[in-house]
């Protein structure tokens, strides 16, 4: 069995106690994880304290705003952590997936806006863990439209960033948005921003890769038969062998999807954060 410790900031009605459970959302070879989420507004409040107020996509478009580009994951309502059968706990990020409909972790809604809704995922396995393919997110609530993917090499007492996620990369970060495809040998451990994974609401579009294989790829060939390469290269260079390991890995929600429109203040619960599956390989 696996470990899962959930240690939420804020007592309330989605505060957990320590829970047991087998990660098998992740390599086998991992063998324990340590789960925190942090922040109170990680935590699904009671839908009871919360007047809920979220416009249908019928609805929409009866009123003709379905002409706008929205998000049609803005209007899930049915997170209320009092009742067990619509409560959206953190450790339904890594149970068994498959099964219609998903299970998903739900954070509370961005009610105190303009004020950020900020979520910070941390994943600890108390050892060193080396990478061997894309690290994958899967939302339920549409991509965040600002997200950082963070390391830790020496068990979380500092952090570097590995990937910036956003709509638009220079307004969010600053830089200049790029994908894996930009990047060559000479380049490969280079930190981007990008905004492959934070647009669109298509069916395929709840994923967030951070792209190990295609990184490897260079050293590899492209379709990764020349292992002995990037081996190689793994083993005589110490930056490129630190960049695929890690102690700890941190997800820092930083903006919900808000559909590429304006921020509607009259309906603020229907932005959130809600992770269905976290999938971290490695050995």
């Amino acid at each position: 069995m696996s470990l899962l410790k959930i240690f939420p900031n804020a007592a309330g009605p989605c505060s957990h106690d320590l829970i047991t459970r087998d990660l098998i959302s992740y390599s086998a070879t991992i063998k324990q994880l340590y789960y925190t989420l942090e922040q109170a507004a990680g935590l699904c409040i009671s839908a009871m304290a919360i007047p809920f107020h979220c416009i249908s996509l019928s609805e929409m478009a009866r009123i003709n705003l379905i002409k706008i580009k929205g998000n049609p994951y803005m209007c899930n309502n049915e997170c209320d952590a009092s009742t067990q059968e619509l409560a959206h706990p953190p450790e339904l990020m890594f149970d068994l997936e498959g099964r219609h409909p998903s299970t998903f972790w739900q954070s509370t809604t961005w009610k105190d806006y303009p004020k950020p809704l900020h979520v910070n995922i941390t994943l600890s396995w108390n050892k060193t863990i080396e990478l061997t393919d894309n690290i994958v997110i899967t939302f339920e609530s549409g991509r965040p439209d600002q997200m950082i993917l963070e390391k830790s090499l020496d068990y979380g007492r500092t952090w570097q960033p590995y990937q910036y996620y956003a709509t638009d990369c220079l307004d969010a970060f600053h830089m200049d948005p790029k994908s894996v495809r930009d990047l060559s040998q000479h380049t490969v451990l280079e930190i981007i921003c990008t905004e492959e994974y934070s647009t669109g609401y298509m069916t395929n579009s709840k994923i967030i890769h951070f792209e190990i294989k295609d990184r490897f790829a260079f050293f590899a060939g492209p379709r990764l038969h020349n292992m002995a390469s990037l081996y190689g290269q793994l083993d005589t260079t110490k930056k490129l062998r630190d960049f695929f390991t890690i102690t700890d890995l941190r997800i820092r929600l930083l903006r919900p999807a808000t559909g590429e429109i304006y921020v509607d203040e009259q309906h603020l619960a229907r932005y959130f954060y809600a992770i269905s599956d976290i999938r971290v390989y490695g050995r």
